[in-house]
């Protein structure tokens, strides 16, 4: 085999933003844009579906022709000066409007969304006045939750979802979260694509295929449509343009854009603008959250092996595409109307790139394009896209673990590291061929997927687990619902003479409360069927090609559903609260328990009995029995609950343990709990200890890692803080100490860790001033931000994050800033 590093210094020491002038010029340009709202798509998607569609006409040719329409009419601009051409919207930093999703829940913020308070995304009067007079009228009862609405009767499950302290079912806002399969389209072209099509037409035997297939051609058409656009306006700039150099620069994208991506890359410049007007396309149909363009190493690197070694490229030209590669992928986000920026505030569009790991064949997949775009992310430094590298014990070389270490070290955040043994394993489990299981992605967060044949949707459900813990306490109902019976009836925990009766009425109301949101996204999936296939994402997909079927139909290789979980650490300390302190040390009663969450530990007497449970009884992280046992016990029980469903497209539903921002924003709207968390603090993130409450290093790994990886084949989101390298400190041996707690941290069976290199006192510092690192990015529950965007609540929850010595591997001390001194009441 060829040996695919052959870069003499792989972390490319010599290249710097200085050596980069047009990069270092374009990221500077990236962070004094602010955000515009782009109803650029929503305009001409509206237009079809409302002006041109034909009466009758089968509703996945409407989907194609309404994105052929947005495609081949938008305009062709050329925001900037990066070399590569396309932009997902007509703003330097867009957030794109989608209206038969959520987009109408801008309607009531038309006048301010651009003046709000955080994170405003600019909108003109002009366009304001046309989403209100011709866009939102149009889609009133044509949106995802209001056909449901219509369709099912209002159910229990849909009002149980808007009250937003249950579940959320992300098919309400979006069919993205996923990884296409790029190849083909790169290799052969979509003129390939769609001359594959229309054959399969011809021979499809029933008129399901043949309009899946026609619609197939016709949405592609319109990527090329928009390729050609771009051709010709360059070719316009190009003979107006004084500038030589600017000249020869619009020529060249005059060039490329004849030829890709209708036609094969020749080149690794092809290459890469093909897959990037690709990924536009997908957008002109799906929102922009999380579509992942995968393995970039592994699907680019033939073009660049190709062009180095026959002398038209260096691996310096690659890194400058890469980090122009980079900004293309930062230059949209999410539209979010205010009253989410609780639960979402900060995100960017999470496209997850990944690198490293193994081949399908079972081979050390590094290459020189993997550094390379290692030395990209260290020097953008940018939230988006969400980079990943995946990590085998056994294949992957020790160089290679310390160099994504530097590159943690260097950006204070990013890659976040994966473990390809365990994740191997886990998707094998689910069903996944070794081949396939072995060319995983990261999707969004941390979901793992096969790259371009696993149709995750790993986004579906987002789970408050904290709601099922509160309806055991209160018998089916909420604290925040009224005296409405919610759940099952349980009975009172104060007449539970047992924690094992405890456990069996909590696991009756969590179960019917997961098979709710179940039962909504099943209805949700149905929905989509009908008004919302994707035959353009469908065409750069495995499976739905051979099958002649969309992906909402379940044309994909595999199908699942991904179900993820907020409050896991919470409500495991809260299980073990419950369980020693109420049953084995008798140290308070059920009753004094309910009464002291129910009146936020505020009643006289009730601090000390706060201060006991939440410092003397065992917590997850730590190798208690007890801790380590109910984790285990409720990682299983969730699994088992939802691998006895079977989607809508014939796969299973997957666990999962990433929060995003919603751990911060949910736990605004909860109550106490019985471990001693007060009212409206933040929940904990992903599936990563509270602060505080692991104080050892090896313990808080060890005691996630030994957590079945087998019963969360979604992916978890593990949240590490180390404190910085002191100055005049060896790097080297920091980055060993560092790269060697990841490796027995895999070897121990866990799936994923990131990190923040950060301390408390510097956190809080840029809270209070963030003129002192404008830029500063952290990782959340499986993406990054940037700090300054995030909410207070979720900037205090990154500030509070157990601090650890990575010397000493012990937790760095709070600094102190609380009221309380626990150690006075013992």
């Amino acid at each position: 085999m060829a040996e695919r590093v052959t870069l003499t210094d792989p972390a490319l020491s010599h290249v710097f933003l200085d050596t980069l002038p047009r990069v270092r010029a374009l990221r500077e340009a990236h962070f004094n844009t602010g955000t515009e709202v782009c109803i650029e798509r929503a305009r001409w998607v509206t237009d079809y579906m409302k002006n041109l569609r034909p009466e009758g006409e089968p509703m996945i040719i409407s989907r194609a022709r309404a994105v052929n329409h947005y495609l081949g009419n938008r305009d062709p601009l050329f925001l900037d000066d990066n070399l590569l051409a396309g932009s997902t919207t007509s703003k330097p930093l867009g957030a794109p409007l989608y209206p038969e999703l959520l987009g109408l829940t801008l309607w009531p913020e038309l006048e301010t969304i651009s003046h709000r308070k955080v994170n405003p995304q600019t909108l003109s009067k002009e366009d304001a006045h046309i989403c209100n007079f011709e866009i939102f009228p149009y889609w009133m009862d044509r949106t995802v939750l209001e056909v449901t609405r219509k369709k099912y009767g209002n159910p229990l499950s849909l009002r149980l979802m808007e009250k937003i302290v249950f579940y959320i079912n992300g098919k309400a806002g979006c069919i993205s979260h996923c990884v296409p399969h790029f190849e083909t389209a790169l290799a052969k072209g979509l003129s390939f694509v769609i001359a594959d099509a229309a054959q399969r037409e011809k021979r499809a035997s029933d008129a399901m295929a043949r309009d899946f297939y026609r619609a197939v051609q016709i949405a592609m058409a319109g990527i090329v449509a928009y390729a050609v656009r771009l051709s010709e306006a360059a070719r316009t700039l190009a003979a107006t343009e004084a500038d030589p150099l600017r000249r020869a620069h619009y020529l060249e994208m005059a060039e490329v854009c004849s030829r890709v991506p209708a036609k094969s890359a020749r080149t690794f410049r092809e290459a890469v603008n093909s897959l990037w007007l690709c990924q536009v396309g997908i957008h002109g149909e799906n929102i922009n959250m999380a579509m992942s363009p995968g393995r970039l190493d592994q699907v680019l690197y033939p073009w660049y092996r190709r062009d180095v070694d026959e002398g038209r490229l260096t691996p310096e030209g690659a890194l400058e595409l890469g980090c122009c590669l980079w900004l293309k992928l930062a230059d949209n986000t999410n539209l979010v109307p205010e009253t989410a920026e609780r639960l979402w505030g900060g995100s960017g569009s999470t496209p997850a790139v990944t690198l490293g790991g193994i081949s399908p064949e079972g081979d050390d997949a590094v290459n020189d394009l993997t550094y390379i775009f290692l030395k990209v992310t260290e020097l953008m430094r940018l939230r988006d896209p969400s980079v990943n590298a995946r990590y085998h014990v056994e294949k992957n070389s020790r160089a290679y673990r310390d160099r994504v270490s530097e590159v943690i070290e260097s950006t204070g955040a990013i890659p976040a590291f994966h473990n390809d043994v365990a994740d191997i394993e886990t998707l094998r489990n689910q069903g996944v061929t070794e081949p396939d299981a072995r060319d995983y992605a990261i999707v969004g967060c941390v979901e793992l997927a096969s790259a371009g044949r696993d149709f995750v949707a790993s986004s579906s459900i987002m789970f408050n687990l904290e709601a099922a813990l509160e309806m055991t306490f209160l018998n089916g109902k909420r604290t925040l619902t009224g005296d409405a019976q919610i759940g099952p009836v349980t009975g009172n925990p104060a007449g539970f003479t047992s924690f094992e009766a405890f456990w069996e009425a909590f696991k009756t109301q969590l179960k019917w409360l997961l098979e709710q949101a179940i039962e909504l996204n099943e209805c949700f999936g149905r929905v989509h069927q009908e008004i919302l296939p994707s035959p353009l994402l469908s065409g750069l997909f495995k499976g739905p090609m051979e099958k002649g079927m969309d992906l909402v139909f379940g044309g994909a290789r595999y199908n699942s559903s991904g179900g993820t979980h907020v409050a896991f650490p919470d409500v495991c300390d809260s299980l073990n609260a419950v369980e020693y302190g109420v049953f084995r040390e008798k140290r308070v009663t059920m009753v004094e328990m309910m009464d002291a969450v129910a009146h936020n530990f505020e009643k006289p007497g009730q601090e000390v009995v706060r201060l006991w449970l939440a410092n003397r009884t065992p917590r997850f992280g730590t190798d208690a029995p007890v801790a380590v046992k109910n984790a285990r016990n409720l990682v299983q029980f969730i699994y088992d609950v939802y691998q006895e469903h079977i989607n809508y497209r014939g796969g299973r539903y997957r666990p999962a343990y990433w929060t995003m921002t919603t751990h911060a924003g949910q736990g605004k709207l909860a109550g106490a709990m019985p471990h001693g968390r007060k009212a409206r603090e933040p929940f904990s993130s992903g599936i990563t200890p509270a602060s505080q409450a692991a104080p050892s290093l090896t313990e808080a790994f060890r005691n996630v890692a030994c957590l079945s990886g087998r019963c969360i084949p979604g992916g978890e989101a593990l949240n590490i803080k180390y404190t910085p390298r002191a100055p005049g400190e060896d790097r080297g041996a920091y980055i060993d100490r560092f790269g060697s707690m990841v490796d027995a941290y895999f070897r121990e069976g866990g799936l994923q860790v990131q990190f923040n290199v950060q301390t408390y006192e510097w956190l809080m510092a840029v809270k209070a001033n963030p003129a002192l690192d404008p830029e500063m990015i952290v990782r959340v529950s499986g993406y990054s931000a940037y700090f300054r965007d995030l909410s207070e609540a979720m900037q205090d929850e990154l500030i509070t994050r157990t601090q650890y010595d990575l010397a000493s591997g012990r937790a760095v001390p709070l600094p102190f800033t609380a009221k309380e001194k626990p150690d006075e009441f013992f």
